[in-house]
């Protein structure tokens, strides 16, 4: 989901400390968040948050967690040196997926249920604007010039683009099916949607505002009334390979950004959620909501090098290098 910002973090600390590489997971049933150190690939800590935690981000310098409470309506911004709630802000009716924008000074909530995105300065730690977006929006994406962000509105089956300099929606495509979660190449030219009902993923050319490939996983029997059948992705560093998890089948595909093909797939846990990598692109860490656990990837080998029981439910995760002294 954050490649851009992934990359904007590594630049920032260039010649400064060492840095650890930790995953931030949610868990939608349990009121806290988990931190999994990957070098050590142990469980740390767990943190409370509000109820029904949902969303969560790192600030592009590694000081600030961000997650949504969906239960009551608030978002949390955690401390990352101490691990510490340092500030609980009331936001709109039921928040999903949240990011900070790339220049870290604000946080950005899909507001499913007022249809529209809040906006946090993380100055003053208040609401700043709320922008009208269209119903049921669910993903908050930032793009690599650090001006726009696509918005997900499951509502009207499109994606809808903010520009934060006018703070209002200026372009949209329309995905003619229920948008699920979206990513983008590090260069932002390419974004890539899993849709309700479909077991695969959509590409959406940005400079053309229009679908213009997709690809499907493999045929299953299994059927969700919801609709829910692929879900996570992320794009690698190099911008070479897409990863996208599966509901259906409890897996993780590859797939090749040049040629749409599926390149391999491994078993993870149940239900598969959310997917990212490290920084370096070598590991990936996969949230798996029914099996209450996340799973660590090594990418080259292609193999499970963990398993790693966080709290009930684990939904959204974000892997970031924090600073240690």
């Amino acid at each position: 989901m954050k490649t851009i910002q992934t990359i904007l973090f590594f630049l920032l600390c260039i010649g400064g400390s060492s840095q650890t590489p930790k995953a931030f997971i949610t868990n939608y049933g349990d009121n806290f968040i988990s931190v999994v150190d990957i070098n050590t690939k142990q469980k740390i800590a767990d943190i409370k948050t509000g109820s029904k935690p949902h969303g969560t981000s790192v600030s592009p310098d590694g000081n600030l967690i961000a997650v949504s409470n969906e239960g009551d309506n608030t978002v949390s911004l955690i401390s990352t040196t101490n691990n510490k709630v340092i500030k609980t802000i009331q936001v709109g009716k039921v928040p999903h997926q949240l990011s900070f924008s790339l220049d870290g000074k604000y946080v950005l909530i899909a507001i499913n249920d007022e249809h529209k995105v809040d906006v946090i300065s993380t100055i003053s730690y208040k609401i700043v604007n709320s922008v009208a977006v269209g119903r049921n929006p669910h993903i908050v994406l930032p793009m690599a010039d650090g001006k726009n962000v696509w918005v997900t509105s499951e509502g009207d089956n499109k994606i809808v683009r903010i520009n934060l300099d006018e703070m209002k929606v200026v372009a949209e495509i329309p995905v003619f099916g229920f948008p699920r979660v979206m990513t983008a190449t590090p260069d932002g030219k390419f974004i890539y949607l899993t849709i309700r009902w479909f077991h695969g993923l959509v590409k959406i050319d940005t400079e053309q505002s229009k679908i213009v490939g997709w690809v499907q996983l493999p045929l299953t029997l299994k059927f969700d009334s919801e609709g829910k059948s692929a879900h996570g992705l992320c794009v690698s560093p190099d911008g070479k390979t897409v990863y996208l998890t599966s509901q259906f089948t409890d897996d993780v595909s590859a797939i090749d950004v040049a040629t749409n093909k599926i390149l391999k797939n491994i078993t993870v846990g149940k239900n598969p959620n959310w997917i990212e990598l490290t920084s370096d692109g070598k590991l990936a860490v996969v949230s798996n909501t029914s099996s209450n656990d996340v799973t660590i990837i090594d990418i080259e080998k292609w193999q499970i090098i963990a398993i790693i029981p966080v709290g009930k439910n684990p939904k959204r995760l974000w892997v970031a290098n924090i600073i240690t002294n």
